[in-house]
């Protein structure tokens, strides 16, 4: 200290060294036109300490005393961390600590000095921190002081000395204490005068730069520390107003990058949110950038957005690198905010669905205990904070998280990093060999919300890439359930797993195939119930071997979790799972995913059975819950039951035989109702069992007449009506060679499309349709109008032409199929049947008049008949019949 009492004392502001000192001659800025000049703050003014953006332990929240941090020099950049001792010579790069790029980053921008910042202003020893200050200017001059001034680094540098992060801190370090130095006329020799203010144009160059600008967060730390530097200097007014208009032009921009125009942080983390919108109010508290109506506008919004990024206990929403912190400022709307509280609604729906997020949320009067919300994440702008987690989303409910994102973990690179950033870690779809990081940012992937009837919404998103396409409906039903239902498609089969994780507090108790049981201490339950029967459940929770089964809603502090998963292979799959809060709820929302997720069937009147409680005529009806054994009950019944998301009717007549006959409907008469189970009374003509398909498609909400199976975008109904046979069939213990199909018209398509999936299964179709864009075009448009909403016929066709084609494939079809095409029937002759005959190798397919003996020696049997009166109309039974015996006969059924 006798070194700093021998010095003299002087303001930097009035030193005539400073005043002749410029910019170098070589520095070099973007081209600004500036017309007036800004005045600066009086440069000896006090600038309020949290306009230095110093982020690390706030004032209170560090054990150790002011003393011990400016004696002792501790560095600690987190809670997590021990503490650090700094000392000199430094090594500054730490290699030794190469994995944690967080403490590195922190040690170049000198973070020590921030809960020192905090102490500063009313600390008795102010020249003892400075000389401290000094030391460290000196130390770490003497390493990067010769470095050029437009180094740039990646996001992962092997030095952090030039990280954009970096800069800016040390820019804002430097900025403090130069305005503390003026401020408090602490005493400086000529020397270390003339170093800071070198260091501080060093770090001016580089910040003025184009080349370093980074239009992310860390961007926020260079434009702030340029513009805190510059009112801290003594610059010549041409110097300072080009630099000025440098720094105010950036600024501008990074708002409009962090915010968008509903004022929702563009960088995929709620928690992110909070601090960048904090770090705008100090940046905005300089009144440096006052004239910017830009950053005020877009600060507001920021605020006003915050109560729809929390849940009901005011905590963030965990998806990108957010931690569970409450935010004791956000204020609900309310009387002891001011503001409405008179909105008639329980429950309310975001509005900006454009920036990538959706939330539904009960209404801001209700109390935690009670409250619902349901936040999905669909937002890729950049890499900015993005984990993979597309289409993830949380759900709060009665007082607690039900299903979690996995939170951020950290910085710090291992393989709990690498899993938290990972697509298992999310409640979404985790996709073999895909990286959504790899590909050009979307956007927001959210479509829309939608209220339907009896108290259930709809959040509908996609992911639609050419190779992978992803499509997700959340229907959610507050306080009692949500089904997920999701359509995925490939261009080549690939493995993939649908994940959900569990708050920690939720226990397994039972399992039963796909159907779980979860419970809390507290009595909670969660039922978890998925209804594709292909998947095969896989449960874990801690499981370090796997990576899996982990949560973290602190910096480093991760607790073990159930991760539930439902894993496939396929090329494109139809998934609904359904999670409910009791058992009461469970039911219900399997009732509405097996009526098609109708809203209007959870109503008594909406009801498919009639009055009597049968569709047919003295034949008993009966629901089977999805996942339920499928061995059906002897006699003439008709079922309902749920595959894939999809409710299926059908009738069944039941004998003892170990085979079974399939039909399959065509065109339906919508006059007689939505269910129609063509021909089923031919049952009786066979001594095998016989079952008969409604099309799933026709539902009381619309009057097509045909459909052939194709359901909707999101669930195929082929697909789940193979499904469903193959396990009616498993249950009741008949051998696939055993399953014969027949329809006609758009029964026979639906034959011939499962001719694939039942390689040992004949098929019979009489007049099938092949291409159905071939078809009566207003009927085609119809059913496209309906399945395919808002897409264009030539989007269908170039998206899902394998549903509308029929495609036989003779390397998997072992058993013969046969179609009975009427050469009086013009169009299906030559648009359908011949036209694939032209595309077929000639071994595969044999023709034949109908008086002509049958054979099946090859995989496709085309039989031709003269019925010009009819036409395309199906023969009646007795041809009909005569056909299917002629095939029983050949094939020996």
């Amino acid at each position: 200290m006798l070194l700093w009492k021998a010095c003299r004392v002087i303001s930097l502001s009035r030193t005539p060294q400073l005043e002749q000192l410029k910019l170098n001659s070589d520095y070099k800025t973007m081209p600004i036109t500036v017309d007036h000049p800004k005045e600066r703050t009086a440069i000896s003014a006090l600038v309020p300490v949290k306009s230095f953006l110093h982020r690390i332990f706030p004032s209170g929240s560090y054990s150790e005393s002011a003393e011990q941090y400016v004696s002792e020099r501790h560095f600690k950049p987190r809670k997590d961390s021990d503490a650090f001792a700094v000392v000199f010579p430094a090594d500054w790069e730490a290699m030794d600590r190469n994995a944690d790029r967080n403490w590195r980053m922190q040690f170049q921008g000198w973070a020590f000095f921030h809960p020192v910042m905090n102490f500063f202003d009313s600390f008795e020893d102010k020249q003892r921190v400075l000389q401290y200050f000094l030391e460290t200017v000196k130390d770490w001059w003497s390493n990067y002081g010769s470095d050029p001034d437009d180094v740039t680094t990646s996001r992962m540098p092997k030095s952090y000395a030039w990280y954009d992060m970096s800069v800016g801190f040390r820019a804002l370090v430097c900025a403090f204490f130069l305005n503390r130095i003026r401020h408090f006329e602490l005493a400086l020799n000529v020397e270390d005068e003339k170093l800071l203010h070198d260091v501080a144009l060093k770090h001016v160059r580089n910040l003025s730069n184009p080349a370093t600008f980074s239009l992310n967060n860390h961007g926020l730390f260079q434009i702030h520390g340029l513009m805190a530097l510059i009112q801290c200097l003594t610059l010549d007014t041409e110097k300072y107003a080009r630099i000025h208009a440098y720094a105010l032009q950036r600024m501008e921009e990074l708002v409009v990058s962090q915010f968008d125009e509903h004022g929702v942080h563009l960088e995929h983390s709620p928690h992110y949110h909070f601090y960048a919108a904090d770090v705008f109010e100090s940046i905005e508290a300089t009144a440096w950038y006052s004239d910017c109506e830009v950053i005020t506008s877009r600060i507001i919004k920021a605020n006003e957005m915050k109560k729809w990024i929390v849940d009901p206990l005011r905590r963030p929403v965990c998806v990108g690198d957010s931690i569970l912190t409450e935010q004791s400022s956000v204020k609900f709307p309310g009387p002891e905010t001011g503001l409405n509280d008179e909105q008639p609604l329980k429950y309310i729906t975001s509005n900006f669905h454009s920036s990538g997020y959706a939330v539904l949320r009960s209404n801001w009067n209700i109390p935690a205990s009670k409250a619902s919300m349901v936040f999905v994440m669909g937002m890729y702008h950049s890499s900015a904070h993005k984990h993979r987690d597309c289409l993830s989303f949380e759900w709060f409910d009665r007082g607690e998280k039900v299903i979690c994102d996995s939170g951020k973990y950290g910085y710090k690179s291992d393989k709990f990093r690498n899993y938290f950033l990972s697509s298992r870690a999310h409640n979404s779809i985790e996709i073999e060999g895909f990286d959504i990081i790899k590909l050009k940012p979307y956007g927001s992937a959210i479509n829309n919300i939608t209220s339907l009837a009896n108290g259930i919404y709809k959040i509908s998103c996609d992911l639609n890439f050419p190779a992978i396409k992803h499509f997700r409906d959340l229907y959610i039903k507050p306080g009692h359930w949500i089904v997920a239902a999701d359509a995925v498609t490939f261009a080549k089969a690939r493995k993939f797993t649908q994940w959900f994780h569990a708050n920690s507090t939720y226990d397994l108790v039972r399992q039963t195939e796909n159907s779980l049981f979860l419970k809390t201490p507290k009595g909670g339950s969660l039922f978890i119930d998925c209804l594709a029967d292909d998947a095969k459940p896989t449960l874990h929770r801690g499981d370090e071997e796997s990576m899996q089964g982990y949560l973290c809603e602190k910096d480093y502090q991760f607790e073990s979790s159930l991760a539930i998963g439902f894993q496939f292979f396929d090329k494109a799959k139809n998934i609904v799972t359904t999670l409910s809060l009791g058992e009461k709820e469970r039911k219900e929302a399997l009732r509405f995913a097996s009526n098609g997720f109708d809203a209007e069937a959870l109503e008594p009147s909406a009801s498919i059975e009639s009055s009597s409680g049968n569709i047919l005529p003295n034949i008993k009806s009966c629901a089977i819950e999805p996942g339920a054994s499928l061995k059906l009950e002897a006699g003439e019944r008709t079922y309902s039951t749920s595959i894939n998301g999809i409710n299926f009717n059908f009738f069944a007549s039941v004998k003892k035989s170990e085979k079974l006959l399939v039909l399959l409907p065509g065109a339906t008469n919508r006059e007689k109702g939505h269910l129609d189970f063509q021909r089923y009374s031919w049952s009786r003509d066979f001594d095998f069992n016989v079952i008969a398909f409604s099309d799933p498609t026709m539902r009381p909400d619309n009057d097509i007449s045909i459909a052939w199976f194709q359901n909707t975008t999101n669930a195929y109904g082929i697909d789940a009506l193979g499904v469903l046979i193959k396990k009616l069939a498993h249950d009741s213990g008949i051998k696939e060679e055993n399953i014969l199909f027949f329809g006609s018209s758009g029964g026979g398509f639906t034959g011939l499309k499962l001719a694939n999936s039942f390689p040992l299964s004949p098929v019979i179709a009489i007049n099938p349709q092949i291409y159905l864009y071939n078809y009566s075009k207003p009927h085609f448009e119809k059913m496209v109008a309906h399945c395919y909403p808002g897409l264009s016929i030539q989007e269908v066709m170039r998206n899902y032409k394998d549903r509308l084609v029929v495609k036989l494939d003779s390397n998997i079809r072992k058993a013969p199929s046969f179609i009975f095409q009427n050469i009086h029937d013009d169009k299906h002759l030559n648009l359908h049947t011949r036209h694939m005959l032209r595309h077929m190798p000639e071994n595969d397919y044999t023709e034949f008049e109908i008086s002509s003996p049958l054979s099946s020696d090859k995989m496709l049997q085309v039989i031709y008949f003269a019925d010009k009166e009819s036409g395309h109309t199906p023969p009646g039974k007795d041809d009909t019949m005569a056909m299917i015996r002629s095939v029983l006969k050949t094939i020996q059924f």
